[in-house]
């Protein structure tokens, strides 16, 4: 995001098109690439224009004209490969005396026809107001050809090169360009380029020459800038760290060593600024380095400095005659700037900023004399509607509405409440004037419906909803202070939502539904003090992070919690100290402090059945004990005693009740006192079981034996049949007579 700052007044010049055109020279159509190529070892260029023209009368045309460079030699036009004559002349002075190339056609051009035209020439080092080339360095603007143009510019790789936001490094490089040690930019409607220093589809269309971002405006005749240096002497550099509230931050500064003492005073300003600027806002610089650079280009648009908040960089001009001033007001742009959703935010607050450390820097900023200029439009007009341009007016007008801003809701230390916050919330931003007036009345208590109404909103459009929002917030600020009573801040989150997107027609209905939820809040808190237990419990930490209903949910949750603990302490009022159920008790009550208030009623819970299972565990052991006393065993007896422990069940049982476990000890002794009751049926079960499985086996015996036998008989063979061993026909055959095979 570009954020101009600080600005001189608006270029007055038009373009040189205009110029010529109310000179009544020939109108035309032109789209055009102007390439130019820098040496910057030599402080000279190249320049090759490729343009078409068209003919935009109704006439025949018998001459076109470009435009060139300031100093423009060995100037060549050619249509089709063939030269035209050209004559050139310097038409505007005021910069640097750029050049109008008039070209005569040999026949007349009819009207709507379009021809196309090469023009080339050399620049040589020269120096004036607004550029500078000289053997190590080039610091030239470039010009195109109005709207309709790109601007290409090849540089060393070599140098060390600087292009004023505008321009990309083209994603087509020539080979002849690669080739040669250079690398290719483009330069279309910077404005719109610049401005889009955030949005990587359309800087990947610019880098590929689409041609929606062409020059579309005739504000300067230049659109671009460049600083190409190859001699490192001339090029000056000054860093240190700079500690912010316990961050270090790089801050570098990039200047022309004839500039010495003007980057001498900017850096140390700087140095200084930095830290007051941080407690003022009282949120931290959001990266760890900030560049600034000096410029001379950024006057020539009509501003002293210019701030790129989003890539941590700050253009300077020089010799404004207020340049300290400009130094902090960009720096504070590094915290207001692209969070705020305004012009008239962004350079209002870093124009407060700048005036509220100025005496710390022993800087005395300039009188805008804002309030003598006569104009009353209202700060969100600008450039929003109203048709006043004098910046003088706006920063002047901005600026001062954040020192009423700040007397209104209770001096500095208020204001650095509200610039506190700014940061706290990153789905807000970029923030808005309904932030900053909802934040002011909530630090500070104060009406400010007057204050915004007057300065910044138009009052005949917004007087209705200023309205509309004070009778919301009449409501609330009564909600507020019966919230205080349990010690909560702020308002569940559905509501505090709509009180943010300044959408109150259902703001009553949920003030209503809130005092119902502090209505049963205060019945569970009456009930929580009877059980000795932490009223507050439920909502703490929890208030402005959930829904009515989620909180709704969570009080009943709280009550539930209660009436299961009080229940549960009723039913074990008989219980000795330490027993195992007031022990689950104890812990129930831990999970209620701890918010858990599930776990809470499943202890209470377990209480109950931790109190249920002691007496039935002492019942069934003194039946276990019985039971064992009485035990004769018989032969079923001792068969279903097999595998049966039950006097190590009945130990163990007594020793798991003694310890306070009386569900293992119900467990157990269960199983003791089953193990003797059930002996015999269990020794008959498994009789049953055992010659079940004998008569199975036997079965299984025969059958397996009659299968032999039927296979033996399958296999007899007539004697003499087949040499070797056999059973001749008619002998021993049977299974009984095979031990008596030979």
């Amino acid at each position: 995001m570009v954020l101009g700052a600080l600005a001189l007044g608006a270029v007055a010049a038009a373009s040189p098109a205009g110029r010529v055109a109310a000179a009544d020279e020939p109108a035309q159509n032109v789209a055009s690439d102007s390439y130019y190529r820098l040496d910057p070892s030599s402080g000279t260029l190249t320049v090759r224009v490729e343009a078409t023209i068209q003919n935009a009368t109704g006439k025949d045309l018998a001459s076109v004209y470009l435009w060139a460079m300031p100093g423009a030699k060995d100037l060549q036009v050619t249509r089709g490969g063939a030269s035209m004559e050209a004559r050139s002349s310097v038409v505007q002075e005021s910069f640097g005396g750029i050049m109008v190339v008039t070209v005569a056609l040999p026949r007349p051009m009819k009207p709507g026809a379009q021809f196309d035209f090469v023009m080339t020439y050399e620049m040589p080092a020269l120096k004036n107001e607004i550029m500078r080339m000289e053997p190590g360095s080039i610091e030239i603007p470039f010009l195109g050809q109005g709207e309709g143009s790109f601007v290409w510019v090849d540089v060393p790789k070599s140098a060390e090169n600087y292009f004023d936001p505008g321009c990309l490094l083209a994603s087509n490089q020539p080979g002849e360009v690669s080739g040669s040690g250079y690398e290719r930019w483009i330069c279309g409607e910077a404005t719109i380029i610049a401005l889009s220093a955030d949005n990587p589809t359309v800087l990947k269309r610019c880098a590929n020459a689409d041609n929606s971002c062409r020059q579309r405006f005739n504000v300067s005749p230049y659109s671009a800038f460049v600083q190409s240096i190859s001699d490192p002497s001339m090029r000056g550099s000054k860093e240190a760290e700079v500690d912010l509230a316990g961050t270090t931050v790089k801050l570098t500064l990039r200047y022309f060593r004839r500039d010495e003492k003007w980057a001498e005073e900017q850096f140390s300003t700087a140095r200084a600024a930095l830290p007051l600027l941080r407690d003022l806002f009282g949120f931290g610089y959001r990266k760890d380095a900030i560049l600034m650079r000096q410029s001379h280009h950024i006057d020539m648009v009509g501003a002293a400095g210019v701030a790129f908040p989003s890539e941590g960089e700050v253009l300077l001009a020089t010799g404004t005659g207020f340049d300290r001033e400009v130094t902090v007001h960009e720096l504070a742009h590094q915290w207001a700037g692209d969070n705020l959703d305004a012009k008239w935010l962004w350079e209002g607050l870093a124009e407060y900023a700048t005036r509220a450390v100025a005496s710390q820097l022993g800087i005395a900023p300039i009188d805008r004399g804002w309030q003598s200029l006569g104009y009353k439009d209202p700060l969100a007009t600008w450039y929003r509607g109203s048709n006043v341009y004098d910046p003088m007016y706006w920063y002047g007008k901005a600026g001062a509405f954040w020192f009423a801003y700040e007397a209104a809701i209770g001096g500095r230390e208020g204001m650095k409440t509200v610039l506190a916050r700014m940061d706290d919330d990153p789905a807000r931003i970029p923030l808005d004037a309904r932030w900053f007036m909802d934040a002011g009345e909530y630090a500070s208590g104060s009406n400010l419906d007057e204050l915004f109404l007057t300065w910044v909103f138009n009052a005949d459009t917004a007087q209705a909803t200023v309205a509309e929002r004070r009778k919301a917030h009449n409501l609330v600020s009564t909600l507020a202070a019966r919230e205080a009573q349990y010690g909560l801040k702020g308002f569940p989150k559905d509501l505090q939502a709509n009180l943010d997107a300044w959408t109150f027609g259902s703001v009553p209905d949920q003030v209503a539904d809130v005092n119902s939820l502090l209505d049963a809040f205060d019945r569970v808190r009456a009930l929580a003090r009877e059980a000795g237990l932490n009223d507050s419990i439920a909502v703490a930490g929890a208030w402005q992070g959930n829904t009515i209903a989620s909180l709704r949910s969570m009080i009943e949750n709280q009550r539930q919690a209660v009436a299961a603990i009080s229940g549960t302490a009723k039913e074990l009022s008989a219980e000795p100290a330490g027993s195992p159920s007031l022990q689950r008790l104890e812990e129930a009550r831990q999970a209620y402090e701890a918010g858990d208030f599930t776990e809470t009623k499943r202890l209470a819970s377990l209480a109950i059945t931790t109190l249920t299972d002691k007496g039935t565990a002492e019942q069934l052991i003194a039946l276990a004990k019985e039971k064992q006393a009485a035990f004769k065993g018989g032969g079923l007896s001792r068969i279903g005693m097999l595998f049966e422990d039950p006097d190590g069940d009945l130990a163990r049982a007594e020793a798991a009740y003694a310890a306070g476990d009386p569900a293992t000890a119900l467990k157990l002794s269960r199983a003791a006192y089953d193990s003797w009751n059930e002996a015999g049926a269990r020794g008959l079960k498994r009789l049953a079981i055992f010659f079940g499985l004998m008569g199975a086996l036997c079965v299984g015996v025969y059958y397996l034996l009659a299968h032999m036998d039927r296979g033996q008989s399958r296999g007899k063979v007539r004697s003499g049949a087949s040499e070797g061993h056999h059973l001749s026909e008619g002998g021993p055959g049977r299974w009984r007579d095979w031990e008596n095979m030979p």
